[in-house]
């Protein structure tokens, strides 16, 4: 019975079909078109088929036909769903890694630009991992030191050449007054924000194996605020 039925409903549909085909304007006069005529037909024959299909394999068995469409609808709402909702998904997975891993960059997007994420580190500093010339490069936020200051080992990393550099500028950091060299940073770049042609300097000494990212970086931004165990920088 089933089979009759499909073979019923695959005729009426090709009858359809072949009357477009002879008329040329039935798809106009049904308000959708030739095209979407043509389409609604090939998907009817396609779903006369799956019905089918369907009819035969679950006869007598409704109840598991209609479970197992059950299962077919709601993975099908829930893989449009995430492709739908794909942004927000990824920006939740981003943020649980930034609160996990304290340092990571997490890059949003709002209403007011570009915004760069980062969590707290235990040490109770703002840590984050940036690229400096391109060379993966770990700061350490310092909004009052007034440019971004490397070691020299952080700057030969990023393809300063230290020993020719003149160590005749005086900075303020933790540790008192230090000897320092200006240098330009071609290109610095936290998450999504990147700034070209940065002020900083290298201090004279072996570093610490990060940097200070002060305010010839902090002060190009929009803002940058601390909002208890998070740092946004806004651009």
């Amino acid at each position: 019975m089933g089979r009759r039925w499909a073979l019923l409903a695959i005729l009426v549909v090709i009858a359809a079909a072949v009357v477009w085909l002879m008329l040329g304007d039935v798809g106009t006069a049904t308000g959708l078109g030739e095209d979407r005529f043509a389409s609604l037909v090939y998907t009817g024959i396609w779903c006369c088929v799956l019905g089918a299909g369907l009819v035969t394999a679950f006869r007598g068995r409704a109840r598991e036909a209609l479970r197992s469409a059950a299962i077919w609808i709601v993975a099908f709402a829930a893989l449009i769903g995430a492709y739908a909702f794909a942004d927000e998904v990824r920006g939740v997975g981003d943020r649980m890694l930034a609160v996990l891993l304290p340092g990571r960059a997490v890059s949003t997007t709002g209403a007011d630009g570009s915004r760069v994420l980062v969590a707290r580190a235990g040490d109770a500093h703002f840590h984050v991992d940036a690229t400096a010339n391109g060379r993966p490069v770990s700061f350490l936020v310092d909004t009052g030191a007034s440019v971004v200051a490397l070691g020299r080992d952080v700057a030969e990393t990023i393809g300063i050449d230290t020993a020719s550099l003149r160590y005749d500028a005086r900075i303020q950091t933790a540790n008192g007054i230090a000897a320092a060299a200006p240098i330009v940073i071609d290109s610095l770049r936290v998450g999504a924000i990147e700034r070209r042609n940065v002020r900083a300097v290298v201090t004279d000494g072996p570093g610490l194996g990060l940097g200070l990212l002060g305010m010839s970086f902090l002060g190009t931004l929009s803002s940058f605020d601390f909002r208890g165990d998070r740092l946004i920088l806004t651009d």
